[in-house]
């Protein structure tokens, strides 16, 4: 099945190409599942996960549909749409962010659970029958999550990836029995559920991203969680994470993205040690107006992400959190998680909102045990990093025969 429906109008020259229009499905079937995948321009990653979504269909005797949601140019749209053709896939083509994708798909989805697979990961042989069956062996699981790990070529930039918390999330489900949120790149719930939460939010900013954190928040607003099932697993293509300018751009908008779950969850806002970034802006704006009587002045700020820099890699170290191999890794990791925390900063100006920067959302209040611990040893670092900052700047002011 081959079904190429746009809300915008294809190039004359490519007139040749028509689809029929699709009315979407009437009558909701109850035995059976319905997989979505957005994707945008992802012709050879699209033809693995089909290729691997047809070898998982044959483990389990259930009817399966495959939607593809995709925005791609032409000749890409084409070559996707093509794909579909031969593997049995339903295609459609729409301008319209990633969670509309999604929304559209879970819209049009003929049966009652759906399974959010992303375009950049493989379906195990196990896959679907691991999701379908869970609710089976589980009548009250609401939602599940799936195992993700990482498959291909890896860069330099992997040692340094491992060493930030941007991977966790996609080792959850082998962690924890349940989970508030997880990636939306592997995981299934069922339809009227989805619909009773009304979907993902399409209201973020489309490059951003933090609608898969939104939904779990909504979703545990309602009373529910997802179940995991690291059984439930799937390949993620190590291809669109190796590049240093892609991940600086990915976490960047990550960061962005987390202003917007503060905005749309103001409940779960909590008062947190300011982040580096606004300290370091802080100790900016003080050093100016000093650059008139201390040409060191500028160099204040710049010496507390030095001295924040060699304290959290003392108590990585101490705390054993991660095998740190050498520094360059390190630093790399250091690196993007501030790009990060930067993506944050920059939003909060620009939307003329700074809370984020000295707060935390605490969806799970009975964590506060948890965290309380790790904040009271992060407040007095911090406190300490300010205060050797400043001293360290006072003594090189003072010895320095220019000033």
């Amino acid at each position: 099945m081959m079904i190429l429906s746009s809300t915008k109008s294809l190039p004359a020259e490519n007139i040749d190409l028509i689809f029929p229009q699709s009315m979407g499905h009437s009558l909701l079937k109850t035995s059976g599942i319905s997989i979505i995948i957005p994707t945008y321009k992802r012709v050879k990653l699209c033809h693995q996960l089909l290729a691997s979504l047809e070898i998982s269909q044959q483990n389990i005797k259930i009817p399966v549909e495959i939607i593809i949601v995709d925005n791609s140019p032409y000749q890409e749209a084409k070559k996707i749409a093509d794909l579909c053709n031969h593997y049995r896939a339903s295609y459609y083509h729409k301008t319209i962010s990633v969670a509309a994708k999604r929304n559209f798909g879970a819209n049009i989805a003929q049966y009652s659970l759906l399974l959010f697979i992303d375009s950049d990961c493989e379906a195990t042989p196990n896959l679907i029958k691991e999701h379908f069956l869970f609710y089976e062996r589980n009548p009250q699981a609401k939602a599940v999550l799936g195992s993700t790990r990482f498959k291909g070529k890896k860069s330099f930039i992997w040692p340094a990836l491992q060493l930030t918390p941007f991977l966790t999330p996609f080792r959850l489900a082998d962690q924890y029995t349940e989970q508030v949120w997880g990636p939306s790149n592997n995981f299934s719930i069922k339809k009227d559920i989805f619909q009773q939460i009304g979907g993902f939010n399409e209201n973020f900013p489309q490059k951003p991203g933090g609608e898969d954190v939104d939904f779990g928040y909504r979703l545990y607003q309602q009373g529910y969680r997802f179940k995991t099932n690291p059984l439930a697993k799937v390949y993620h293509t190590t291809e669109t994470w190796n590049s240093l300018k892609q991940n600086f751009h990915r976490f960047f908008n990550w960061g962005k993205g987390e202003f917007y779950l503060y905005v749309h969850h103001p409940n779960y806002l909590y008062y947190d040690v300011p982040k580096s970034s606004l300290i370091f802006l802080i100790l900016l704006i003080m050093a100016i107006p000093i650059l008139l009587f201390n040409q060191f002045s500028l160099f204040l700020p710049l010496l507390f992400l030095l001295i924040n820099f060699i304290t959290r890699l003392i108590l990585s170290v101490i705390n054993h959190e991660k095998t740190i191999n050498n520094l360059f890794d390190f630093v790399l990791a250091e690196l993007l998680i501030l790009v990060y925390e930067w993506g944050l900063t920059w939003e909060c100006f620009t939307q003329g909102w700074v809370s984020p920067l000295f707060c935390r959302l605490i969806v799970e209040k009975e964590h506060n045990i948890e965290l309380w611990n790790q904040q009271i040893i992060y407040t007095w670092v911090t406190f300490l990093n300010i205060t050797v900052t400043i001293g360290f700047w006072s003594y090189l002011s003072n010895s320095s025969p220019f000033c």
